[in-house]
């Protein structure tokens, strides 16, 4: 396995694609549709990284990724939007962001930062 990812869309056929994808590379991925509902997974669950969309109904992904960085801060997350902007890369840093993806993914690229981050993760823990 190459890692426990927590991934957080609301965009349901986003989910799909990118859960089913990432498990075929060897990733253990759990879906949720928002964030309130991932921090509540995230209170029982460890995770190796978290990729989070940001614009969703209710948390929008920066909150979320604070809210991470609040509760669990040695866990990577993953911005990714559709509203990519030099702006909005430096709000997700700024919110505690491991990294940021413009959509349209592209698959190996989010798997070769997933697997980073998950490397970063783990070297962390080690030290």
């Amino acid at each position: 396995m190459t890692g426990k990812v927590l991934f957080v869309d609301d965009d349901a056929a986003m989910r799909d694609v990118v859960g089913s994808a990432l498990g075929r590379r060897d990733f253990e991925v759990l879906c949720h549709a928002s964030g309130i509902d991932a921090m509540a997974t995230l209170a029982d669950h460890e995770f190796d990284a978290i990729v989070t969309d940001l614009k969703m109904q209710g948390m929008d992904g920066l909150e979320f990724c604070r809210r991470v960085m609040e509760r669990r801060p040695n866990v990577p997350v993953i911005v990714i939007t559709a509203f990519g902007s030099m702006e909005t890369a430096v709000g997700a840093i700024r919110a505690g962001a491991y990294d940021f993806i413009a959509k349209p993914l592209q698959m190996d690229d989010l798997v070769f930062r997933l697997t980073r981050a998950v490397q970063h993760r783990r070297l962390g823990e080690e030290v």
